[in-house]
């Protein structure tokens, strides 16, 4: 080996300090022939040192035996558990001839990993016939910060899709200074992180928090994720692991059959306002034609006009065996009024309301028949409270959202309409409530005798087919008399509902059947 004039000084420096240094001779057996190896000092206590802190020392490989035999050192590596001891020595000279008396030193740093005790060793392998592999433990301590997360991994165990299951993850400190966490995340949907720590967040020794994983399925199946902190400690980031699995909580199926000659309770409000004239002639001179469009689906019908502030009807509840019963509700299209004439839902909400046996409204509304409510204005809907307050009170009054259904003939919104002679302003309100239930939002300077068609066939027609549990919608499958049907309908999870789109109804007289996963009801 060629040997720098420094090399060969320092080499005479650690000669003279190695009484100081502890070195050990370790030899062959007394009297061998041929190269002797002696590594020396046995031991390299490095002491304690923080997390950037580095030192070196070095420890020297002398062939101990006669000058003219040869040492042949084949490599010099680090092992043992802890990864805080490297070599500085260059790879190139780690592989080396030593001739008898010759020796050469080699440098090792520890920078620490982890907190608390380190051990490692530097291993020599040579050809020394007695000694093939002789070591010089390393030893150091670290006085840095070191995160642990428990549990890791963590299994969350099953959860019913539309419900969700969480755990605490603790963070701990387990090291000997402080610990300065920079970030906190997780990746694989759908686990989130529900507990927003303040960050950069500083955990002194033995010190902990925690972060709260939550699991909320969208989709059956095993699914995996990590939890990932960043902090100062020297791995820098440090990852575990979340399990979970995602389930429904059963398979169902919903049957519906369209009844035949199907129940049908309509109410009429017309707005008495002055500007309203031309409107209410149109709605009588068209109601022959109502009548007649709505007869080729049922006879079974109830129909009524309130108009008043009290919701009381003034045309009487008529059906088809009632005599005289179109000109009884052409006259009452133009009677009436008051204080809500421009207030549809509150004057509809008190129409219902007073249906039980001995009020006004006796008799007309059916457990079993569609409710549909006819609003008729040319102004926005002017109720004192919310559309929705009102759009409620007749759901609950009726007891099942799939039986009640707003409709409008009024301005359409944002822009109302002007035209045939007629304007009106947007009839916002109005078309909220109709949006809600399904029902058909028909513009008032429209063609009257399209408008009374379309509100026949949306008194009868079955759109909304309430289910039984909550359903995954992404597992809704719709048959109609046994065939797929895979367009002309949505779910509405507001309603919990298989709504078909109009023109693709089911007819009176179809079956109707909905399989679906059902979701848990959450705790």
């Amino acid at each position: 080996m060629t040997r720098t004039p420094l090399f060969a000084a320092l080499v005479t420096l650690l000669a003279a300090c190695s009484q100081d240094q502890g070195f050990e001779k370790r030899t062959d057996v007394a009297g061998a022939e041929g190269a002797d190896i002696e590594v020396s000092p046995s031991q390299l206590d490095f002491g304690s040192l923080a997390a950037a802190e580095s030192v070196s020392q070095w420890f020297r490989v002398t062939n101990v035996g006669p000058e003219e035999s040869l040492l042949e050192v084949s490599e010099i590596l680090i092992g043992g558990a802890a990864g805080g001891f490297t070599l500085l020595t260059p790879a190139e000279e780690l592989a080396f001839t030593l001739p008898g008396g010759a020796s050469t030193e080699i440098e090792v740093a520890f920078t620490p990993e982890g907190a608390n005790s380190q051990v490692g060793e530097a291993i020599v392998v040579s050809d020394d016939e007695d000694e093939r592999r002789v070591t010089v433990d390393l030893l150091g301590e670290g006085r840095v910060p070191e995160l642990e997360i428990g549990p890791d991994p963590l299994d969350l165990g099953t959860a019913y899709i539309g419900c969700d299951k969480d755990h605490d993850v603790t963070l701990t400190n387990v090291g000997t200074d402080d610990l300065v966490i920079d970030s906190i995340s997780h990746s694989g949907s759908p686990f989130v992180l529900t507990d927003a720590n303040v960050l950069p967040l500083t955990l002194a020794p033995g010190e902990e928090t925690t972060v709260n994983v939550q699991f909320a399925p969208t989709v059956e199946g095993a699914v995996t994720g990590e939890l990932t902190v960043t902090s100062n400690e020297p791995i820098g980031t440090r990852v575990s692991e979340q399990t979970a699995e995602g389930a429904y909580a059963g398979e169902y199926e919903d049957t519906f059959e369209v009844p035949v000659d199907p129940p049908a309770d309509i109410v009429f409000f017309v707005d008495q306002s002055c500007s309203m004239d031309d409107d209410q002639r149109s709605l009588a001179n068209n109601f022959s034609s109502f009548i007649t469009n709505l007869s080729a689906y049922t006879t079974d019908w109830h129909i009524m006009v309130v108009n008043d502030d009290d919701g009381c009807n003034n045309s009487g509840v008529l059906t088809s065996r009632s005599s005289g019963y179109e000109s009884r509700f052409t006259d009452s299209v133009g009677r009436g009024g008051g204080d809500y004439t421009e207030a549809g839902l509150t004057v509809m909400r008190e129409a219902v309301d007073n249906t039980d046996a001995g009020d006004c409204n006796d008799n007309f509304l059916r457990p079993d028949a569609l409710l549909h409510l006819v609003m008729v204005s040319d102004e926005p809907e002017q109720s004192r409270g919310g559309w929705e307050s009102y759009v409620n009170a007749v759901i609950a009054k009726k007891g099942d959202a799939s039986l009640v259904k707003f409709s409008a003939v009024a301005g359409p919104v944002p822009g109302g309409c002007s035209g045939g002679g007629n304007s009106a302003e947007a009839g916002t309100g109005y078309d909220e409530a109709v949006d809600s239930t399904g029902g058909v939002f028909l513009s008032i300077c429209s063609d009257w005798s399209t408008s009374v068609e379309a509100l026949a066939d949306a008194s009868v027609t079955v759109f909304t087919f309430e289910l039984t549990r909550n359903a995954a919608d992404s597992t809704i499958v719709v048959t109609v008399n046994g065939r797929e049907a895979r367009s002309g309908w949505s779910y509405d999870a507001a309603t919990n509902a298989v709504v078909f789109e109009e023109g693709s109804a089911p007819a009176e007289g179809d079956v109707v059947v909905v399989t679906y996963a059902g979701l848990a009801s959450c705790d």
